[in-house]
């Protein structure tokens, strides 16, 4: 009888044992997944931030004024000065001309060296001793996450905004080539009628 007992009671403890062990990998999967969520939501904030700024909806201080932490402030500094400037190379005129429309190069991507130093240089004057010697080490877990979330974001968001952009011109320069075929054929055939009589 008494072994029954302690057979009973050590099944239970080891049901017990291993109950809290499965509450434990649960919390950790939930951490896990509260941190990965956090850093989706820094990274999409810096993001949607620049993209901003770019597109003249907010100045260089209105874009550093929007974080709050400093965990996010350096997040950002580090990653202006990562981002590339003027990814998207102007390849034809953006003003229509003659009978042509223009096509305009996406602004969201379009940070300057400028715009970048002028961020770097006012956030340094708010605080020169924290963005001096800034390195990516220096970042906790989840904002080296959202940095490196942010960066890969915001590229594919550039080759996107690229492709669309060297599809409009490619569009553009055919309505050009057809305008100008139909011009020549007129021109062709004015000058056949002026011949002829």
């Amino acid at each position: 009888m008494n072994a029954q007992a302690e057979n009973t009671d050590q099944d239970m403890f080891d049901v017990e044992e291993i109950t809290s062990e499965g509450s434990n990998l649960e919390v950790e999967e939930n951490s896990d997944a509260a941190l990965n969520r956090e850093s989706s939501e820094i990274a999409l904030k810096l993001v949607n931030a620049i993209k901003s700024m770019n597109n003249g909806e907010l100045t260089h201080y209105e874009l550093v004024n929007s974080f709050n932490s400093s965990n996010e402030l350096k997040c950002l500094f580090l990653l202006v000065r990562a981002l590339p400037y003027n990814p998207i190379a102007r390849i034809y005129p953006e003003t229509p001309f003659l009978f042509f429309k223009g096509v305009s190069v996406p602004a969201a991507f379009d940070l300057s060296e400028q715009t970048a130093i002028d961020i770097e240089t006012f956030m340094k004057g708010q605080n020169s001793e924290i963005y001096s010697d800034l390195r990516l080490h220096d970042l906790e877990q989840p904002f080296l996450d959202a940095y490196e979330s942010a960066i890969r974001i915001y590229n594919d968001m550039v080759e996107k905004s690229r492709d669309t952009y060297h599809a409009s011109v490619k569009l553009a320069k055919s309505q050009v080539m057809e305008v100008s075929a139909v011009f020549v054929c007129l021109i062709i055939i004015l000058l056949t009628i002026i011949g002829v009589s």
